[in-house]
Order: structure tokens, then sequence, then C-alpha cells
């Protein structure tokens, strides 16, 4: 299905929305790196989910035995920050023309093929609102990395 999926999304406006955010990300090369993860999203979004950094840290120090690093920290901060300000700038109006692309192929549900981009706009817009700090990882990794850090909680 996820095949299925990203061929109707890629066909259906993923390819041209891919070319977008990568010429935001060359425009704003500052913030090329978040942009272009949003791209990289663009292009193929089913069968992967995006998980915080602050998320796969602690996965990995449940599975290693490593302390704190205070550049790790750092950079989280900074993300944060640019995160704030990203989304007072740029992330809700990416985020709303998602939504509202999700809403203009829920309109076309008679068509068939415009089903998987609803859900496609969905998973775009939580990347789309705040791109830094997130990683894009299989479904499966996301899964257990989610799993793993429930069964710590319900530990404490």
């Amino acid at each position: 299905m996820r095949l299925l999926g990203n061929i109707i999304w890629f066909f259906f406006g993923g390819f041209i929305l891919f070319i977008v955010y990568t010429l935001a990300a060359i425009i704003f090369f500052p913030v090329f790196k978040p942009v272009f993860r949003i791209a990289k999203h663009s292009l193929w979004p089913f069968g992967k989910e995006v998980i915080s950094e602050n998320e796969l840290q602690k996965y990995k120090e449940l599975n290693s035995d490593s302390s704190d690093n205070v550049v790790e920290t750092a950079s989280s901060s900074i993300g944060t920050v640019l995160n704030v300000l990203w989304m007072v700038t740029f992330g809700w109006v990416l985020a709303l023309l998602h939504l509202f692309s999700s809403i203009a192929n829920l309109c076309l549900i008679f068509l068939i093929v415009t089903i998987p981009n609803i859900g496609g706009h969905w998973k775009m817009m939580k990347i789309a609102f705040m791109p830094f700090n997130t990683i894009l990882v299989s479904s499966e990794l996301a899964g257990e990395i989610r799993k793993e850090l429930e069964k710590e909680k319900l530990k404490v």
C-alpha cells in the first residue's frame, strides 16, 4: 500500500511539491537542511514518519550507556528557538496550505486517486510546521522508538 500511495502522491503533485520545497531550500540557504528535509518527505511521504531528536536521543540512551552531551543539549535549545521563529513566519502558512490541500482532495474524493493524498498532506503538516529538531525514519523504526519510550515511562 505504501508503494501505491507513494506512486499516486508522486504523480498527483508530490514531484512538484518536491521541486518547490527544494527551490525554497536553495533560496533560504541558512535553513537549507530542515527545508530540504521537508522536500525529501514531500517526495515519498508514505512509509516514513517524523520523530523528534529528543525521542531519538532518549531511545539511544535506553539502548546504550552514554551520558548527556552539552553540545546536543545546546543544539536542541537552538532548534527549539528556530522552531518558534519558523512557526511564526513560515510554518503556520505551510501547515495551513497542507490543510487546505487535504480539504481540496477530500472534496475530490469521488476521483478515488485523491484518497492517499489526503493522508499525505496530513503527514506533511507536522514537519512543515516544525522542521527543526526532527528526523525522518521508517514507520517501523518510529513505532519501535515510541513503544520503547512508552515502556520506559510506565517503569518510572
